[in-house]
């Protein structure tokens, strides 16, 4: 039997048409929904939670009284601040009052999702630019705790997994300290709560699962249960617009054409264009591809250009969540390693020229952005023997390199770091005198070129058991090891700009009656920068929120 009231619905008719089954999509139905207005979440795959399911899912929510629960280590003013400071002149083309919107409706929906029985916990991030004025070295992001998707009955194998998610019970937080397993007791008794976690599984059957299924599987079960519509297999090919405001979409149903009407509005929030070759050859930095991205394969950019098309203005088109990672010789992906892996001792990240040009424990969309302008893509990481006996490799446990690995030509190995360079085409005479400055760097303690290692997010990432500086170790014993690196993504952060309640403006600034935007369908609040673990599913979820009371007049 299929539950009541999720997938069928004899009307044409609604309040809001939510386009997209993203983080923002369920906040917005209920909104709609304590408002005493009906909403429909319309979702093109067969599975519901888009790349929010693909993700960590965690959510960037400064100010929450999860992680700030008597309000004196966090205020709006804090976080503005920081955000500000960190994206620069990029923030320039954002109105202040859409960031203001943010820091001020974030926790407010954080709370509004608990009462609705959604659950978050604390998940001790630092921001990635803690050191920044305004920045926190924990707090401001949150994550879901483990979900049975068993719970979602019949409507389990609905919910969207990312391919490369491994089915061992662990959040994203967990992930990160399971790292470091061999090296520190939290490490290990994390690993044994996981192990432990497996046996239950098998006993009683428990599909539990962490990171973002856990996230949109409660999220998907709160719909369920409040009898939200969701329509799978329903792509929306345009949106209708009849004097200037959008009124509806077309779409498919069930095999046959349909319009769907909305008196109050139309929420795009169906992702960015990362799989679509055309909008990423006209937009992007190059080189791109569409087979770096890891986002669902539903992310083809045709509602940004839905919107575009009734007038709709675009901004940061040429960003994405950068995600530098590594693929076999056949294509698939091998791992994601920044900067989990590349923040870890005795390892360092170079260009063809041999050098290096980022701070390898930055965020991951800075190391991508890096990466451009620098040149370098691919990009190598260089380790050598102890780093690939201590730590993992993205899939790759820690030990002796795997000997298909190195026959496949995925991982170079050499016994020199000259015959390292050539295997690599980098430049041998420099890539030798980068690795010695860097050496110098480990034994002092002090990265002198990019500050490694000076930051509590830099740490967070880092071995706690090295000293004096827990992200530098120098590469010194063979065999020395390389890898390319390419920009893969989860997601774009450009699209359509929008103000503080989430509506769709034109070139001239002027609202697109009807039409709201969030999530990575529209233009970043952040800008071209990333300022903690949340930052794209957060506001997804915080102006679906928002997009939503407007749309009711319930601001």
């Amino acid at each position: 039997m299929k539950p009541r009231g999720v997938e069928a619905a004899a009307t044409q008719e609604f309040d809001f048409i939510i386009v997209g089954s993203g983080g923002g999509s369920v906040p917005a139905a209920l909104v709609m929904k304590d408002q005493g207005k009906t909403a429909v979440i319309i979702e093109k795959l067969p599975v519901f939670g888009g790349t929010s399911a693909y993700s960590g899912g965690v959510i960037w929510i400064p100010n929450n009284h999860i992680g700030n629960p008597d309000g004196s280590k966090d205020s709006p003013e804090r976080a503005r601040r920081y955000m500000d400071t960190l994206a620069g002149a990029s923030a320039d083309t954002i109105i202040p009052q859409r960031r203001d919107a943010y820091v001020r409706g974030g926790p407010e929906m954080v709370r509004f999702l608990e009462a609705k029985g959604m659950k978050f916990l604390d998940a001790e991030w630092p921001d990635y630019h803690d050191e920044m004025p305004g920045g926190r070295p924990s707090g401001r992001s949150l994550s879901a705790p483990l979900f049975n998707a068993n719970e979602l009955g019949d409507w389990a194998p609905r919910l969207a997994q990312y391919a490369m998610t491994t089915d061992i019970p662990m959040s994203s937080p967990e992930a990160v300290h399971l790292f470091v397993a061999k090296k520190t007791w939290r490490g290990k008794v994390i690993a044994a709560k996981i192990a432990g976690r497996i046996i239950l599984k098998k006993l009683f059957g428990r599909d539990l699962r962490g990171a973002g299924p856990a996230l949109m599987g409660r999220l998907f079960q709160i719909a369920r249960r409040e009898q939200i519509p969701v329509w799978t297999d329903t792509p929306v090919h345009d949106l209708l617009v009849e004097e200037g405001r959008v009124v509806g979409v077309r779409c498919m149903r069930n095999g046959q054409a349909a319009e769907l009407r909305a008196r109050l509005g139309v929420l795009i929030n169906a992702g960015g264009f990362s799989r679509n070759r055309e909008m990423r050859e006209q937009y992007q930095p190059k080189p791109t591809s569409v087979d770096w991205t890891q986002v669902n394969p539903g992310d083809t950019g045709e509602m940004i250009q839905a919107a575009m098309r009734a007038g709709g203005a675009i901004d940061f088109m040429n960003e994405a969540w950068w995600l530098p990672s590594s693929f076999h010789p056949d294509g698939s992906i091998a791992g994601f390693h920044s900067p989990n892996d590349f923040a870890k001792p005795h390892c360092i990240v170079v260009g063809k020229d041999g050098r290096r040009f980022a701070n390898e424990a930055s965020g991951y969309m800075e190391m991508g952005q890096r990466m451009y302008a620098a040149g370098a893509v691919p990009a190598w990481a260089i380790f050598d023997s102890r780093h690939r006996q201590t730590y993992p490799w993205g899939t790759i446990m820690p030990g002796r390199a795997p000997k298909k690995h190195i026959e496949s030509g995925y991982l170079k190995q050499s016994d020199t770091l000259a015959g390292l360079a050539t295997r690599c085409g980098i430049d041998p005479v420099q890539l030798s005198a980068t690795v010695s400055r860097f050496n110098s760097f480990a034994k002092a303690g002090v990265d002198k070129d990019f500050g490694r290692g000076e930051s509590a997010y830099n740490h967070y990432y880092g071995d706690p058991t090295v000293k004096p500086n827990p992200n530098l170790g120098s590469l010194e014993k063979a065999p020395f090891y390389a890898v390319a690196i390419y920009p893969s993504d989860v997601g774009t952060a450009g699209g359509i700009v929008a103000d503080e309640y989430g509506r769709a403006l034109r070139e001239d600034g002027s609202v697109i009656e009807g039409l709201y935007v969030t999530g990575n369908s529209s233009a970043a609040v952040m800008g071209r920068c990333y300022p903690g673990a949340g930052s794209s599913i957060g506001p997804s979820m915080v102006f679906g929120y928002l997009s939503a009371r407007h749309a009711a007049g319930a601001n």
